[in-house]
């Protein structure tokens, strides 16, 4: 039994408080996790950990030397830049360091530098840097010879090492694809390692796509901090990896530090001191930290290199011989031995010693990524540079369906026994694969790279879109002999979701200029179903009408705009076949439609059965959409301190982190004034016991009195937390953030004298001030993690009237929310969802986000769980409440939605995404920091581009949804045509609603068919088919995917990749029916003959 006046004295306060912290400091035994930001306490193992026991210290250790040079793509300067400034002179002289010793060992990620290198300089001769080779061999020939002698080791074998989070399915197979097509083209060799060091975090469908891509084994560099003591404690840094329990399992190795050198003394570019007795006893000691944080083998991976390194390869590899030599002639003594090694003959030497059953088996993420404790959340990086991410998803839209139109026309072409080269297109397609590729790559897609860099991936993409459209035309005018010699335009119909970006260099619609007499084809290779678009395209005049073919008949057209004096209008193109197309042509004696504009404080918008209403209540969008559902829209931003715990173009702060001095002062001068008021009304000795041990103090209060003063104190506490989240002016508290000049007096003097005066005025004793002060504390700590809603604020409305513009294809609403200009549009081709596109203005150190809140009654304090799409699974998410707003942001690449609730947003471009609260779905925008994080990056992020955000508001819930999800983001596209309209056509018998294509390759049946190869001059078809999550499993016959396929054949022997045969280890079967299981994908081959 407790004492009654440590009850009184508020020990009881103290003791919850202890007992709270004992809780959240053992996650594996109470039933909810530790936030990531909470310092370490003893934890006993999990139940399901329990048997794990630490690896044995081994009798003698091996070091494996991994020479490297880590090599991005483009970061601090473009990828030209990288490459003339170092990459090119360390292939020379590693190459010619290599040559020498046969001992010597160097591995090599991302190949786009390899590509770059072998296309400059491959076919000259060495020029004398490789001794003892003869003059006439090519820097190519050499590469092939230590490639093949095990040397020089190609590991990823993707074309870049892509962000894992932020990267569609489709380009994460296609840049699987590109590497190898590459290795075997140019070196005549493959890879089976995985590779990816650099990572800004982990998903769980890498080590399905490279498990069914040829892969044994991959290393990792990045999971959250507390994440990798928890795996090296339980000497779990090897591990088996895994999607599910059904799919293969891929060993992994994760590096326990950064994937630099042990030291500074193993930089070699830039020390000349070769100590190797000293350099040798460091490395020992190193291994001898390492061991206990891997299964007990005894074999130790060393990476010996870094950034941009090995350009005075010479120093380096001459001094780690000494110490390979050194190590050699004490190995008897110390039972450490030294040698040179390539990921590929690591893993050889640890497998034998490896049980992959006793390995611990990780079937998660590993996201968000958190580097340091307390708030160092890299969640900065799903929205900066938001308008590279958008560049980036419609490039690989207009590739991705490039792509498949051109093996739709030669599968098409097939029939009529014409010998035409596709050669040319297809080399142009690739090289648009590549670009692509380059633009997902991890420091592209997450925006974490200098403005030179930047604006490099953006020059890339572009030229890569338009090339592809030129690919795309080609194809398509081969179909047609009388349109052979001909030209025309196209335009990818994504680019109409650009609505408002007149500023933006990226806002320039995909317009088709058509005049009488002009066919347009409109083309949905991309897709298994039939789709309606919308089609954009300019007219000489508005006396114009446009015909479907297939009907002869007019079809409705609306003007939306104008280039010069030319009408520019929208018109819908109706069920265009899925891996086909619909014509349609222009000619004169009609009259498009004219939008009709007005401003109401209501706005309807109506297509189809779906009715729409909008208006503003209480500085939100109330979207009523027909009787299914009512969402609530709003704009908050997140207020960044620049000049306290930065937030840049990797770290997002949350509100309190950059903020909390203003507590601190706050309760300090509470703390002095509540003190100051004890001291005045009480005798010195008398109000010192009082103060340090309230149980003691006198009197009898009444039994309501310490409940009170906790409750008023945690009254005051999230007053004050509303206030200065919600209402004090953000460049106030900035100023008292950091102390300039007395400003922080304005908080300090006001709080000390109130809290002076109201405890003098209630002549409240030392106890109720102790109480008082723990409610406060626990207000602000409770209003801070328990209503996140709070640390970001509405931008409100400009004016509450919407702009509306009517017509037969679009109706379209707009209102100005602060400086972003909120776009709803309804269109006839996807009635039952509503286009919500954001274009917000550049805003100096904010992060703008949209809310989505659903309607529906529950309780408010409910937990919020969340749904996303990661291009193979549907991941449930749930918002911890004891963790920062930025810990609880995740990847969202295309699809978001609440955990059975019929709210989902399908995304136009790759961004960030949680659920902040009870039916609320919060979606990143945009992001523009003033301040560098200092996470390598040379410069702040200082973007002045407008960004468009397009969320497509569905409500139609249940397994079709993600089906919905992937039209969304395959749309048609069109082509305009100086002659007669194509006939329609489909490959496809009937729709097939529950499949989608993740790529599709035809070639010469020699390069497709395994070890015996095909008949020269007949084609093969090779098509990736996955069926969604939640559908039914495909199972049809290999006539209704592809009506001219005579033979179809399933690959057994676990490749997904599209690359010649000359490097892989396949085996295929034949097959009556194609089948394909629900959440999977397989690879067909298909012969035409």
């Amino acid at each position: 039994m407790l004492p009654r006046r440590f009850i009184r004295g508020g020990g009881l306060v103290l003791a919850a408080v202890a007992v709270a912290v004992v809780i959240s400091g053992n996650r594996s035994v109470f039933p909810f996790g530790k936030p990531a930001w909470m310092p370490r306490f003893s934890e006993p193992c999990s139940s399901s950990d329990r048997d794990i026991s630490l690896a044995p210290m081994p009798s003698s250790l091996t070091l494996h030397l991994v020479p490297h040079s880590h090599s991005d793509i483009g970061w601090n300067l473009s990828f030209d830049g990288y490459y003339h400034r170092s990459v090119r002179e360390v292939m020379r002289r590693v190459v010619s360091e290599l040559w020498l010793d046969s001992r010597r060992r160097f591995t090599w990620g991302d190949l786009a530098f390899i590509d770059m290198w072998l296309s400059d300089e491959g076919d000259r001769p060495h020029g004398g840097m490789l001794r003892g080779a003869p003059e006439t061999l090519t820097w190519r020939q050499a590469v092939q010879r230590l490639v093949v002698e095990g040397r020089w080791e190609m590991v990823s074998g993707t074309y870049v090492s892509p962000d894992e989070g932020l990267t569609t399915w489709w380009a994460h197979n296609a840049i699987v694809d590109v590497g190898h097509r590459l290795l075997a083209k140019e070196l005549n060799t493959t890879s089976g390692i995985g590779w990816q060091i650099d990572n800004f975090g982990h998903i769980n469908t890498m080590p399905y796509l490279l498990s069914n891509t040829g892969y044994s084994s991959m290393v990792l560099g990045r999971m959250a901090y507390r994440q990798l003591r928890d795996f090296a404690d339980r000497s779990s840094l090897q591990f088996m990896w895994q999607r599910d329990s059904i799919t293969p399992a891929l060993l992994t190795h994760f590096l326990s530090v950064h994937y630099a050198a042990p030291s500074p003394s193993f930089d070699f570019d830039n020390t000349k001191r070769c100590n190797p007795a000293e350099l040798l006893e460091e490395l020992k000691r190193f291994a001898q930290s390492q061991v206990r944080q891997y299964p007990g083998h005894g074999h130790i991976l060393v990476m010996m290199g870094d950034d941009f390194r090995y350009i005075h390869a010479q120093r380096g590899f001459s001094c780690l011989d000494q110490i390979i030599d050194m190590s050699e002639a004490r190995s008897a003594d110390d039972g450490l031995s030294v040698r040179y090694s390539t990921p590929s003959e690591y893993f050889a030497a640890v497998r034998p010693h490896l049980n992959k059953a006793s390995l611990r088996l990780h079937q998660d993420d590993f996201y968000p990524y958190q580097d340091k404790p307390y708030e160092q959340y890299w969640s900065g990086v799903l929205a900066t540079r938001a308008d590279l991410k958008w560049l980036i998803r419609d490039a690989e839209q207009i590739v991705q369906h490039v792509e498949a139109l051109l093996a739709v026309v030669r599968i098409k072409d097939n029939a009529s026994r014409v010998t035409r080269n596709w050669e040319p297109l297809e080399q142009r397609l690739e090289e648009c694969r590549k670009q692509v590729a380059i633009g997902y790559h991890h420091d592209a897609i997450t925006g974490t790279c200098a403005a030179v860099a930047a604006a490099d991936y953006k020059l890339r993409l572009r030229r890569a879109a338009r090339q592809a459209l030129g690919v795309g035309r080609a194809a398509l005018l081969l179909l047609h002999e009388p349109l052979a010699e001909a030209k025309g335009d196209a335009y990818n119909t994504a680019a109409q979701y650009k609505l408002g970006e007149d500023a933006d260099d990226l806002a320039r619609e995909y317009v088709v200029a058509l005049g009488n007499g002009s066919s347009i084809a409109v083309t949905n290779a991309a897709a298994l179903v039939p789709q309606d678009v919308v089609v954009r395209v300019q007219l000489a005049s508005l006396d114009t009408e446009i015909i479907d073919s297939a009907t002869n008949r007019a079809v409705p057209a609306d003007v939306v705009g104008s280039v010069g004096k030319q009408p520019v209008v929208e018109f819908l193109a109706r069920n265009v076949f899925g891996l086909g197309l619909r014509s349609y042509s222009v000619r004169s004696g009609g009259r498009v439609n004219e939008e009709v504009t007005t401003q109401v404080a209501t706005a309807q918008l109506r297509k189809g059965d779906t009715r729409v209403d909008l208006r503003i209540v209480g500085g939100r969008v109330r979207v009523s959409i027909g009787t299914k559902a009512v969402v609530w829209h709003s704009l908050r931003q997140y207020f960044a301190n620049p000049l306290m715990q930065a937030s840049g173009a990797y770290i997002m702060h949350s509100f309190m982190l950059m903020y909390m001095v203003v507590f601190i002062v706050f309760g300090s001068a509470l703390v002095l004034g509540l003190g100051a008021s004890a001291v005045v009304h009480s005798s010195g000795a008398a109000w010192a016991k009082r103060v340090l041990m309230p149980q003691l103090s006198r009197g009898k209060p009444a039994w309501w009195s310490s409940p009170a003063s906790v409750l008023a104190g945690d009254l005051c506490g999230m007053t004050f937390t509303y206030y200065v989240a919600q209402v004090a002016d953000i460049e106030m508290l900035t100023a008292w953030t950091v102390g300039k000049g007395l400003v922080g007096l304005r908080l300090a003097v006001p709080v000390f004298l109130s809290a002076y005066a109201v405890a003098g005025a209630l002549r409240w004793p030392a106890r109720r001030c102790v109480l008082y002060i723990y409610g406060v504390t626990a207000g602000i700590v409770l209003a801070l993690f328990w209503a996140p809603t709070w640390q970001s604020r509405p931008i409100t409305p400009v004016n509450r009237l919407f702009t509306i513009r009517s017509g037969s294809v679009c109706d379209t609403a707009q209102i100005h929310l602060g400086t972003a200009l909120v776009t709803y549009r309804l269109c006839a081709d996807r009635p039952g969802l509503l286009q919500v596109t954001t274009t917000a203005a550049p805003a100096r150190d904010r992060e703008v986000v949209a809310q989505y809140e659903l309607d529906q009654p529950g309780w408010a304090g409910a937990s919020c769980s969340f749904d996303i799409f990661n291009g193979v699974d549907l991941v449930r998410r749930q918002y911890s409440r004891w963790t920062p707003v930025p810990g609880n942001y995740y990847p969202a690449v295309s699809h978001v939605s609440l955990a059975d609730r019929p709210l989902a947003l399908h995304l136009r471009h790759a961004t960030g995404a949680t659920c902040v609260r009870r039916n609320t779905l919060e979606v990143l925008v945009r992001r523009d920091m003033s301040a560098n994080d200092y996470r390598g990056l040379i410069e702040p992020i200082s973007d002045v581009v407008p960004v468009a955000a397009t969320h497509f508001i569905d409500v139609s819930g249940g397994p079709n949804v993600l089906a919905t999800n992937d039209l969304v983001n395959t749309p048609p596209m069109a082509f305009a045509l100086p002659a007669k309209g194509l006939d329609a056509f489909s490959l496809l018998k009937s729709p097939l609603k529950n499949a989608r294509l993740v790529g599709i390759q035809v070639a010469d049946a020699s390069v497709h068919t395994p070890v015996s190869g095909g008949d020269p001059g007949t084609l093969s078809v090779l098509a990736r088919v996955q069926v969604l999550p939640g559908l039914q499993a495909l199972n049809i016959l290999p006539d209704s995917l592809l009506s001219p396929a005579k033979k179809a054949f399933v690959v057994d022997g676990g490749d997904w990749a599209m690359a010649p045969l000359s490097t892989r280890n396949r085996t295929e079967r034949h097959v009556n029916r194609l089948h394909v299981s629900a959440g999977q994908q397989t690879l067909f081959r298909f012969s035409l003959s």
